[in-house]
């Protein structure tokens, strides 16, 4: 969707592989969300369209049911990470399991200006940033990667969480201790509401809202000065070396008066 537009007009999201759709709760901060799954669940504001966003699928007459005409500003999507997931190759058989990365880069690449895909760090992804819970101050590890169409700034890696004792080199917990805390806890430590969602899924499905929100500011920047809404815009960036320059300009003046 190219072309200035005004501010008050409101992006188009896509979001993609997913059911629960927690993640759209904190995409509609930013737009309008169509979020497709094979068995969506109505639990935010989010538009909810049952369908398959898989496109390699053997014997099956493939269908998307968005019009070809149609173009979403972002998309978003979470293809499954069982093939590269930490419990299959412990348990598992990685082969047994599809990739269905490159079935969201031909979505992607057919309906949205930007995209996200986000999986596991070790998945084949494309010069992704990494994000893990000590990044946000989160008592929780849940290092995710982000292949993007758009730069997104790689925040430091901080050596210690902060907990009730003070510092600790470690997680609170994991994702793969999920019944050490409540629903309510692991919606508070990935900053979702607890009410719509099942605790299991919270806990090691969604991804932490911090993360969604420090790509989608990146994205935001992008789009607005795509369509001319930073146009005007102050730039603040330098403030404080030019209010420095402009103290000492000041003090130098003032000598030279004596």
């Amino acid at each position: 969707m190219s072309g200035s537009r005004s501010s008050t007009e409101t992006p188009k999201i896509l979001h993609c592989f997913a059911d629960m759709g927690t993640e759209s709760e904190v995409l509609t901060n930013y737009g309008d969300v169509v979020r497709v799954g094979i068995a969506p669940r109505d639990t935010n504001e989010s538009l909810p369209i049952k369908a398959d966003a898989h496109l390699d699928v053997p014997d099956k007459d493939w269908y998307f049911p968005i019009s070809d005409d149609v173009t979403f500003d972002l998309g978003v999507f979470h293809p499954v990470c069982s093939k590269w997931a930490d419990t299959t190759s412990i348990s598992g058989d990685p082969d047994a399991h599809e990739n269905m990365i490159p079935s969201a880069r031909n979505l992607a690449e057919e309906f949205c200006d930007h995209h996200v895909i986000e999986n596991v760090p070790r998945a084949p992804l494309n010069d992704p940033v990494v994000l893990n819970g000590r990044m946000f101050g989160l008592p929780i590890e849940y290092e995710r990667a982000f292949e993007t169409s758009f730069r997104v700034p790689q925040p430091p890696r901080h050596e210690r969480f902060w907990t009730d004792s003070g510092s600790d080199k470690t997680a609170e917990t994991s994702s793969f201790f999920f019944s050490e805390r409540s629903k309510r806890w692991w919606a508070s430590a990935k900053h979702y509401s607890p009410k719509p969602y099942p605790k299991q899924h919270l806990a090691k499905n969604c991804i932490p809202a911090p993360y969604i929100h420090h790509v989608c500011r990146a994205w935001l920047k992008v789009y607005e000065e795509e369509h001319g809404i930073d146009e005007g815009r102050v730039d603040y960036s330098n403030y404080d070396e030019e209010m420095d320059l402009k103290r000492k300009r000041a003090n130098n003046r003032t000598l030279e008066e004596f």
